[in-house]
Order: structure tokens, then sequence, then C-alpha cells
């Protein structure tokens, strides 16, 4: 998903009017990508819920300040603040964290099985669960949250040369994974 365009603009009128429609927007557009975000981290749906509602929780109620000419998109600025409120909650919950493909449920009625579509993005998906973390989650957000280098970055807490280096080795991990599925022709 494309970032929303005006989003830094609503959430700065939210801050100065307090209109719980600004929220929601941001909520509406945010939902999805930031919950699969979150749940590459705590592997648990509903700790992944429950961390989405407490990021916008925070908007609404801290009013963080984002300013942008510390460079960066609202987006990884809000994925940062999601990332922050993820990683707190396994240090406090000292959780061990499991492989996605384990909590993986092939149930039609699960949100994943609603993003996928086709055996191919089954493949695709499982094989993205096969990678180690990190590889996944800037592969993620660069294909589907649609992030540029600078803003994983941002959203990661890396250094951009980092990122680079994560995406790259991830590319590496998920053609060799897709090749073991049998898909040979798919474009990196």
């Amino acid at each position: 998903m494309k970032d929303l365009p005006n989003a830094e603009e609503i959430y700065l009128r939210y801050i100065k009017e307090f209109d719980d429609k600004d929220i929601e927007t941001l909520l509406l557009a945010y939902r999805d990508g930031l919950y699969m975000f979150l749940l590459n981290y705590v592997k648990c749906e509903e700790d992944a819920e429950e961390l989405l509602l407490d990021t916008f929780a925070k908007l609404a109620v801290d009013k963080p300040h984002f300013d942008p000419k510390r460079g960066g998109s609202f987006k990884s600025w809000l994925y940062a603040i999601a990332r922050n409120n993820a990683l707190m909650h396994i240090r406090k919950r000292k959780m061990q964290t499991v492989p996605l493909e384990e909590e993986f449920v092939s149930d039609a009625d699960t949100p994943e099985s609603a993003l996928l579509k086709d055996e191919r993005d089954r493949k695709v998906y499982m094989a993205l669960g096969s990678l180690n973390p990190e590889y996944r989650t800037a592969l993620r957000l660069l294909y589907f949250e649609e992030l540029s280098h600078e803003e994983i970055a941002q959203a990661m807490g890396l250094k951009l040369k980092q990122v680079y280096n994560l995406i790259e080795r991830g590319k590496k991990s998920l053609k060799k994974a897709l090749e073991g599925m049998g898909i040979t022709d798919a474009k990196y």
C-alpha cells in the first residue's frame, strides 16, 4: 500500500483539532500493513492486534511529535513507533519468537489467507516465512508496504547500508527458497 498522500497533514490537524475522524482515517489507511508488520515481531495475532491499537492510542493520547524535516515519511515514522511498541512488548513478556510458518494457519478465515489469492502467492508467502526474520521484515516493507530504503531504515532502526545488505541477502534467500518450491521464473 502506498503512503496516504496527506497523512502528515491529517495527523497534524488531529493534534490541533482533536477530531477522532482523523485518527480513524489514519487507522483505516495503515491498519492492514501495520498489523502484518507487527505480526512479524510478536508472532501472535492477538498481540499484533493489541499492539496495532496501542500504536494508534499512542498517537491519539500522547500525540508524539512528527517532524518531516528529519527525513522520512509519516508512514515510516508510524512504523518506527509500532516497532518500538513491539520490542517493548517482547521485552516485557520475555517472549520466545517462533518462525512465522509455525503460526500460519491455512484456514480461509485468517487475515493472511484473505490477502493471498492464489497458490503462487501462497508459496511466496511461505517462502518469506522461512527467511531470517530481519530479511523477511525488510522485504515485506519494501514490496508490500512500498517503503523506500531510507524509510525502511527508519522503521527498523537501522543504518541505510544495513538495509541495503538485508534486502540483497533477503532477495538471494527468497530466490533460493522459491526455487526449492519449484518457482524458477520469479522476478526480484
